[in-house]
């Protein structure tokens, strides 16, 4: 082991002579680096190799390459002088480190892009090329790296060849992963497009470009090909397809695209006649290139809002021609155009918010007449219109979907907000508990009960009493037993407060909040019970004891504060929490604690 780390010490001398001798280090600094890295030579070439041990001698290095580079700079040795000796040696050894480092380690990819960043910073693109192609040897599953292996290729080694050949390898290895087909597709893209630029630079005339029948790349063939290859291999996915319109959209000026684009929709129109989300899209075939309009007008310093409403009333009338004349299924039809319009709507600027929401309006009254909405399509058409029209369309929902909680919990909501009063909201909500799904809703009790305390304090104490009695649903019951010790809290005496806890902790379902607010509640007081606090904890841990390592740091953190002194006591309660405490909360216990220094 010592010849070893000798033989790579005796390997650097030359560097350190030639920078000494130029003055980059010091000779003590040469000693001090000479230790640093015997230091870092001993730990790579132990028997169990670690991957920190690597990492931090490769920064080490990375940084004393910076520090040549900065004292160059300072003492005007030019980037040349002597650069072979002492900068391309640092940049071998990081070079011989990260390579050691990715055989040992090769399932961590992050070990091999780290390596390639450095290599790219280096301007080392070749060496980056072969580790690229090294890595997804063993990585050749992440379709991701093959896709940045094949952009390094194209972008910076201005190899479409070589690009072209790691897709297509990497789709015959995943033929399913949409994203490679879609890099492939806008690649072969690009590639139209580095000819193009190309037969410019070689001062080809126009005329000649256009009458070069015989080139494939021009016109598209390739990219055609790879399209057909893509839906052939993954079938019965609409939205995939669409996909290839949004990226041939931003190569717009090749006069192949509109010709591809129509083939795409007549694939979706033939292939996929009675797929619903086909028809959906091929509805919103106008508005496949508003990005594009956008950006290009933001850049023109235009206001493109007038054409935008006019390919958002195509699109309606495509909806609206499908659902007259189409075969596939109405109802997911018009979902879908419901969602689209809501789409609309949230994306739409002040200036004509009001129109869109006339405008959903009147698609969701047209679409409650043909088909059943939804729960959630009621609640975006009420939370869209004004309160009177809310109020009328919520009540048509209640009555449509009786068993729906958020449906009345919305009814209950709009009431509150009119301010209407108390005797009327009390019927509304019994008439919304008359339906047993509603009544174990526990959306709807935290609304009534928020109102409750602001309103009718009889009322809320008896819809607290109501909602923790033992034939009541548990989920309700568990979410209100905290909130009602809290409402007692602020409104009667503390004697109140020890008969509520009494009384509720003795009752399942049993909450962790509830105890813990009980605890302080008592901490809060001038006149401490130090018993009724250590009681509540004991109740606490026979229920949370297992899965709940708050729990036992705060029982730690009360016992340190008011018994300082009594380390048994403080040690006992830490062991109890070592025994009973589950392994994930275990080791967030145990973390958390030394952070505190408890232990």
């Amino acid at each position: 082991m010592a010849e070893v780390v000798q033989r790579h010490l005796e390997d650097m001398l030359s560097e350190f002579e030639q920078a000494k001798r130029i003055g980059l280090f010091t000779e003590a600094e040469i000693k001090k680096i000479v230790r640093t890295r015997r230091r870092h030579e001993y730990k790579i070439i132990r028997r169990t190799k670690e991957k920190e041990c690597y990492l931090d001698y490769i920064k080490y290095e990375t940084h004393l390459l910076k520090l040549v580079q900065l004292r160059r700079e300072k003492l005007k040795l030019g980037r040349i002088y002597k650069k072979n000796e002492i900068d391309l040696a640092i940049k071998r050894r990081i070079e011989r480190l990260f390579r050691s480092a990715c055989h040992r380690f090769k399932k961590d990819v992050n070990l091999w892009l780290t390596f390639i960043e450095f290599l790219k910073k280096q301007y080392d693109y070749s060496t980056a090329s072969s580790i690229f192609t090294t890595a997804l040897h063993t990585h050749g599953n992440k379709y991701w790296l093959w896709i940045m292996a094949a952009k390094f290729e194209f972008e910076t080694m201005v190899s479409p060849s070589s690009a072209r050949s790691l897709f297509q390898r990497a789709l015959r290895i995943k033929p399913n992963e949409k994203k490679l087909w879609l890099e492939y597709f806008k690649f072969e893209l690009l590639y139209v497009e580095l000819i193009q630029k190309r037969q410019l630079v070689l001062d080809r005339t126009k005329q000649e470009i256009e009458n070069n029948e015989d080139d494939a790349i021009l016109q598209g063939k390739i990219v055609e090909i790879v399209f057909h290859n893509a839906q052939t291999t993954i079938q019965n996915d609409p939205i995939f397809i669409c996909s290839f319109v949004k990226i041939l959209y931003e190569f717009s000026q090749f006069s192949f695209v509109e010709s591809l684009v129509n083939q795409i929709y007549s694939v979706l129109k033939d292939k996929y006649s009675s797929n619903v989300l086909a028809q959906s899209l091929i509805a919103q075939r106008p508005l496949i290139n508003e990005r594009k309009m956008i950006d290009e007008a933001t850049k023109k310093e235009q206001d493109v809002t007038f054409m935008i409403a006019i390919l958002e009333q195509q699109v309606r009338e495509n909806y609206e021609q499908q659902l007259n004349n189409s075969i596939v299924d109405k109802n997911e039809l018009w979902n879908l155009y419901l969602d689209f319009c809501v789409q609309r709507l949230s994306q739409a600027s002040d200036s004509n918010k009001t129109e869109h929401i006339s405008i959903c309006d009147r698609i969701f009254s047209l679409a409650s007449e043909q088909i059943s909405l939804t729960s959630e399509h009621y609640l975006e058409w009420v939370s869209i219109v004004d309160n009177n029209r809310a109020k009328v369309i919520i009540k048509k929902a209640t009555d449509h979907y009786p068993n729906d909680a958020s449906l009345w919990n919305k009814r209950l909501s709009l009431l509150i907000e009119e301010s209407v009063d108390c005797k009327t909201i009390k019927k509304e909500f019994k008439l919304a508990c008359g339906n047993s799904d509603v009544k174990k809703s526990s959306l709807i009790w935290n609304t009534i009960i928020d109102y409750a305390q602001e309103n009718d304090h009889k009322w809320t104490e008896e819809l607290f009493e109501q909602s923790q009695m033992e034939s009541f649903d548990l989920s309700v019951t568990l979410q209100l037993k905290s909130k009602y010790l809290q409402w007692v809290n602020q409104n009667k005496s503390i004697k109140q407060i020890r008969q509520l806890f009494d009384k509720l902790s003795c009752r399942i379902p049993a909450s962790l909040p509830f105890y813990m607010d009980y605890i302080k509640i008592e901490q809060s007081l001038s006149n401490i019970d130090h018993k009724r606090i250590k009681t509540a904890f004991e109740q606490a841990i026979i229920y949370f004891g297992k899965t709940s390592a708050d729990l036992w740091l705060a029982y730690l953190d009360y016992s340190k504060q008011h018994q300082s002194l009594d380390f048994i006591t403080i040690s006992r309660i830490h062991s109890r929490a070592l025994h009973i405490l589950e392994s994930d909360e275990l080791k967030r216990f145990n973390t958390e604690c030394a952070l505190k220094n408890l232990t």
